[in-house]
Order: C-alpha cells, then structure tokens, then sequence
C-alpha cells in the first residue's frame, strides 16, 4: 500500500541506538551512538510504511533523560501531530525510563493521532538485535486505523501497551514490558496490529494538561519505602524543598509510624503509593484526615509524573486526589 501522509520518528537514543564491541555483548554497550537515520537504514521493510520524516532531538541513555527532554518532546510532538501532512508520530527511546516518558506525553500532548514510543532490549550490534524488528512493529501500530484515539503506545517483543499501565518488568529479556495487572491491550502478528481493550482514563485529546504549557514544572520527589527505614532518609529529602511527595509505601501504600509522623503535616501533597507493582492503593479511614492522596493503580513513577503536572494546575488536594481517579 503506498502512504501519502508521513511518520514523524523521533529519535531520542536508548539501546536501539546503542553499539557493543562485541556481537556477544548484550549489557555492556554504550546507549545512544547510532543516529535515528542509522537505526532506520538498518530495519528490513520499513520502506514499505514511509514516507517518514526524522528528527534527532537527543542522543542518550535514557538513564540520563530529565524531564526538561521530556518537555521538549511533549512540544516536539505536539508540533508534529498538528501538521496535515502528519498521521503519527513513532519515538526511539531508551527503555529504564520508557514508561514514565510514554505517561508524560500521555498527559501533555493532544491529539488523537497515534503516538508509539519504541525501544530495544539489545544493542543495534549484537546478535538477535531485537531493535529493528521492534521499530518495524512500531511502524506497524502507527499505520493502523485501529491505534487512532489510545493515546500513547509503547511496543517491545510484538506487544502493544498503554501508557498508563505499562511498566519495564525484567532487567535485560527482550519481553520486559507489559503490566502483571492488567495485561497487554494488543499485540501484532504477521504485520498487523490487533487491538483488545483500551484505557477508560483521560489521556492525549481529553488531557487537561494538554498542549503543555508550562516553562517549568514543580519538583516532585519519590521515595522508596523499606523494612527499618530511618526517617533521616526522609528528613534529608525533603530538605530538598519538593513541592510535592510520592511515597512507594509497603504492601497497600502503608507507611510506617515513624514515617507517617514526619510527612502527615506537611504543607506539600504527600501521595501513597505502593512498591509491589501489583494493585490498587484505596483511600484508608485516616488519609482524609491527614491529607494523604491515594494512587490508584498508578506505578510510583508514574504517579510522580501526575502530580508533577496536577500541580501546575492546584495546589488543593481533593482536586489532586480526583486526577488520580481520572487520569
């Protein structure tokens, strides 16, 4: 089938960017050497979804992305969804921060076009490179009808995931993404992509955070919660002056007594999550009574990116508790 209209790809480096001395060599490689314009040149058939349009916006290992890049992408896309001549956008990322830069533009770009960030669990050079198959996928979802509307769409190892949901499950496997909760929405097979379900949650063209807007955004911190944890740990974040604090709390959010006594009169939102990466963190008796915001099904990370950007909206915490329930 010929396109008239083009793919914006985007490269912003990660694995599939990413070269090794050795073809053996499957973690100890340097992330981001290989332009957006090599990674493409090396995909077989990808010619047959074109015409594209590359951009470099960065080169990195997505370890290094901040989230002024990320900012910089949000306005990257917008201005590449707006366009006629544009049907979607498909972005090369570094997987170790995948899901949380997929959940940003989720939240800060507007439109209904298809938006499909891609990533590798190998570098270009190894053996089996799983990179050029994974962006061929991409392309794939990108050119299907049925991606229109799902917001933002992440792709490794034939699967198609939701923004909001997934979530790097596996240290090195080149089947690292998806969620243990509630699944893949898709996957492709032979060329085509095959949707299943989508998320109910606001996202893209129904974002209230979209276009972004912001020069800058609040700083939120996230913290980890451990067995014995010492509550200097804490002290010593939050001499940091966040705006805002993400808890990882054990099993269902719980924080521990020592803990729940330094964060719950603190004049910043303080939001439960939990580290299990499984479930839903609910609203308990006392929360209200301390102001604590609840995560939902939101990942820790995640649920630093939503209140990162809810803050530049409210400072109010029932209206930071319902974009939790909406987004």
């Amino acid at each position: 089938m010929a396109y008239t209209k083009k793919i914006v790809v985007i490269g912003t480096g990660g694995t599939i960017a990413g070269q090794s001395g050795s073809a053996e060599d499957l973690t100890a490689y340097q992330a981001g050497e290989l332009t957006i314009d090599e990674v493409l040149a090396i995909v077989p058939g990808v010619e047959n979804y074109g015409p594209f349009e590359s951009k470099q916006l960065c080169n990195i290992d997505s370890s290094d992305m901040t989230m002024a890049i990320w900012m910089e992408l949000a306005r990257t896309v917008q201005a590449a969804v707006d366009r006629e001549d544009v049907v979607a956008v498909v972005i090369t990322h570094g997987t170790d921060t995948m899901e949380e830069g997929s959940y940003f533009l989720q939240l800060t770009v507007q439109t209904n076009k298809p938006i499909v960030m891609v990533g590798a669990m190998r570098p270009a050079t190894a053996i089996s490179a799983d990179g050029p198959l994974n962006l061929l996928q991409a392309m794939q979802i990108a050119r299907s009808p049925e991606a229109v509307g799902k917001g933002v769409l992440v792709t490794l190892n034939g699967t198609i995931n939701c923004a909001r949901e997934v979530v790097k499950q596996h240290t090195t496997g080149s089947d690292a993404f998806g969620n243990a909760f509630f699944g893949h929405i898709g996957f492709v097979q032979d060329g085509i992509a095959r949707f299943y379900y989508e998320s109910l949650r606001k996202h893209t063209a129904a974002s209230e955070f979209a276009p972004l807007t912001a020069k800058e955004l609040p700083m939120v911190a996230l913290v980890y919660l451990y067995g014995g944890i010492d509550s200097n740990v804490l002290h010593s974040v939050l001499q940091t002056k966040p705006h805002g604090l993400v808890l990882a709390g054990l099993g269902h959010g719980i924080l521990p007594e020592r803990i729940r006594q330094l964060v719950e009169n603190l004049d910043i939102p303080v939001v439960r999550s939990s580290r299990t990466g499984s479930g839903m963190v609910s609203a308990m008796p006392n929360d209200s009574r301390h102001g604590f915001i609840v995560s939902d099904t939101l990942a820790p990370s995640k649920a630093r990116i939503l209140l990162t950007l809810g803050l530049t909206k409210t400072k109010d915490r029932a209206a930071l508790q319902e974009y939790f329930y909406e987004y």
